[in-house]
C-alpha cells in the first residue's frame, strides 16, 4: 500500500520564480523550475542564478512515477561567470509507462571569498560512499552526481568538524541495472562559513510501510541553504524521490519510496536542513 502521495523531480525548464526572505543570508535568492510532465525516461533542468550570485546547492523532487525514478544529479557549478544548478532524474532500468515531472530549486548567494567547487568520486559494483572535503576552507553547500541506473541512498553536507559533502549510492535493484556505479560528491567551499550555520535532522519511524517522508524545519530567524537526506536500515529496494527545499516554511522534505519489487523489511528516511542567518 502506498502511504503517501509523492512529489518527484523532473527535467526541462518550465515556470521559474525567485524569492528572497525578509530575514536571510545577505543577497540570498531561490530560483525554482519545473520540467514538462510527460513520459520521457530522463529529465533535466538547468537553473541559473541572478547576475553576481553563485549556486551553492539546491533541491529537487519528482511528481509521479512513485518508486520508479531516482534523482541522479544535483550539481552546482560556476560556468562562464554564471552560477548554475544542473538537476537530472531518470527512470529505473525497466522504465515507467506513465507521466512524471521534475521540479528543482537552486540556492544562490553573492560570490563569497575563496569560492571553490571540490569533487571526489568512487566507483564500486555494490556500494559507493564518496566524500569531498573543503580542507582549510569551510563547506557552505553541496551536490552530487550518480551514474546511470544508480540509486542515491544518502547525500548532503556535514558542516561540523567533518567539513565535507557526501554521497552514498547503490545499483538499482530492478533487473537491468548497470554496474559498477560511480558516485561523485561535490562540496561548495569558501574561506569562511555562512553566518549562523547550523543543521537540523528529523527521521521517520523505522518500519516496513511504503512511503516515508521526513520534514526538518530551520530555527526561527534562519533560512534554508541546503538539503540532505538518508535512507537507512534495510534500504535495498528503496529510492529517494524528494530532496525538497521549501523556503516559505524554512524547511526541507525528504521522501523515500519502495521500488516495484517492494521491501518487506524495516527501513526509514532522514531529512537534514542546513540553515543560516
Amino acid at each position: 500500500m502506498r502511504a503517501l502521495a509523492v512529489t518527484v523531480l523532473v527535467t526541462a525548464i518550465g515556470a521559474v520564480s525567485a524569492a528572497t526572505p525578509a530575514q536571510a543570508v545577505a543577497g540570498l535568492a531561490y530560483i525554482n523550475a519545473n520540467s514538462a510532465s510527460d513520459s520521457s525516461s530522463t529529465k533535466s533542468l538547468t537553473l541559473s542564478c541572478p547576475a553576481g550570485k553563485v549556486a551553492i546547492g539546491g533541491g529537487a523532487y519528482v511528481t509521479g512515477a512513485t518508486g520508479d525514478v531516482t534523482i541522479r544529479e544535483v550539481r552546482p557549478l560556476l560556468a562562464g561567470g554564471i552560477g548554475r544548478l544542473i538537476v537530472s532524474a531518470q527512470e529505473d532500468p525497466d522504465g515507467f509507462a506513465g507521466t512524471w515531472q521534475l521540479s528543482a530549486t537552486v540556492v544562490c548567494v553573492p560570490q563569497p571569498a575563496g569560492l571553490a567547487y571540490v569533487s571526489a568520486s568512487m566507483t564500486d559494483p555494490a556500494l559507493v560512499w564518496a566524500t569531498a572535503s573543503c580542507g582549510a576552507k569551510r563547506v557552505i553547500g553541496s551536490g552530487y552526481t550518480v551514474s546511470s541506473t544508480g540509486a542515491v541512498k544518502a547525500a548532503g553536507a556535514q558542516i561540523g568538524a567533518s567539513n565535507r559533502a557526501y554521497i552514498s549510492a547503490e545499483p538499482s535493484r530492478v533487473a537491468g541495472a548497470i554496474v559498477p556505479v560511480t558516485g561523485t560528491a561535490i562540496a561548495v567551499c569558501a574561506d569562511a562559513a555562512l553566518p549562523g550555520l547550523t543543521d537540523v535532522a528529523v527521521e521517520t519511524a523505522q518500519n516496513s510501510l511504503d512511503g516515508k517522508s521526513a520534514t526538518a524545519v530551520c530555527p526561527a530567524g534562519t533560512v534554508v541553504i541546503g538539503v540532505g537526506g538518508d535512507l537507512f536500515r534495510f534500504r535495498n529496494h528503496t529510492v529517494i524521490d524528494d530532496l525538497r527545499i521549501i523556503p516559505a516554511s524554512r524547511s526541507v522534505m525528504v521522501t523515500g519510496y519502495e521500488d516495484q519489487a517492494g521491501n518487506p523489511d524495516i527501513w526509514a528516511a532522514t531529512a537534514y536542513a542546513v540553515c543560516a542567518t
